[in-house]
């Protein structure tokens, strides 16, 4: 038997896989052909949309099914949709209390692979911007019900973005916010978390899970820092680096590249 054959590394890209521009190196690059090549079962698990996630996909080996929009999606290595853990029929009560509290409040809205300007604000401009997308504008009433979402990104400066969150708690048992950055509020259903989804790949993959590996550098990555033996780059944010097990150098000096090489240790031929 292979040394991580029955391993499962489960990945978030912006701030862990890829570097501050956003790019995979050479170093992670060569790691993971490794890894895979011994057995190991690859993944991302990010809060990216799959068009913006898959483009990547070509600078590294993924074998095991991805997850995308922060749990809300989960595909197999092929691209197969596997999961939809959909947004509640209590979404229009939740975004109209966001909009209570910030009127003038970016909302992007996720459905499966399809991106959408639901209300415009510089912040989402921004946003797409540096995702390399530009979504069609759309009103609520030619959106599909939204039972039929996967997630919404509200966006707007931090200080506002923080009173909408503590707005939103009220709402903590339909829906789970999480947040890549000051200026994003990220909702999908309270069953729809990196968390949760990194169990259901495990699961399809025969991974037990004390063999369940995961990375993260942000909020939006405490539901499976908190679930699973869990890696954070120096870069984290404060509350990944007191969750995780085990801290490595940053995104910028080959993260990914250091888990596995701590994994080797961890399991030796």
């Amino acid at each position: 038997m292979r040394r991580f054959e029955k391993v499962l590394l489960a990945s978030d890209m912006d701030g862990t896989l890829l570097n501050s521009s956003r790019l995979v190196s050479r170093e992670n690059r060569e790691a993971l052909r490794w890894f895979t090549e011994q057995g190991g079962h690859f993944c991302v698990a990010t809060g990216r949309a799959v068009e913006v996630t898959v483009m990547y996909f070509n600078d590294f080996p993924v074998n095991a099914p991805y997850v995308c929009l922060n749990g809300a999606l989960v595909y197999a290595p092929d691209g197969t949709l596997l999961r939809h853990n959909a947004m509640p029929a209590e979404t229009p009560a939740l975004l109209e209390a966001a909009r209570e509290v910030y009127p003038g409040i970016g909302v992007e809205v996720y459905v499966k692979e399809k991106a959408f300007i639901l209300h415009d604000h510089p912040m989402t401009q921004h946003h797409f911007k540096i995702l390399g997308i530009e979504p069609p504008r759309r009103a609520l009433s030619e959106l599909p019900p939204c039972t039929e979402w996967s997630k919404m990104n509200l966006t707007g400066e931090p200080e506002k973005i923080a009173l909408v969150q503590k707005r939103l708690e009220e709402f903590s048992g339909q829906f789970s916010t999480a947040s890549a950055m000051p200026i994003f509020c990220e909702v999908t259903a309270a069953n729809a978390t990196k968390g949760e989804a990194v169990a259901q790949a495990a699961q399809l993959c025969g991974i037990a899970p004390e063999n369940v590996f995961v990375a993260g550098d942000s909020a939006n990555d405490l539901s499976m820092v908190r679930k699973f033996y869990a890696f954070a780059p120096e870069n984290s944010e404060e509350c990944v680096l007191q969750a995780a097990n085990e801290v490595v150098c940053d995104n910028d000096h080959y993260a990914v590249a250091a888990m596995i090489e701590a994994l080797s240790r961890r399991f030796p031929e």
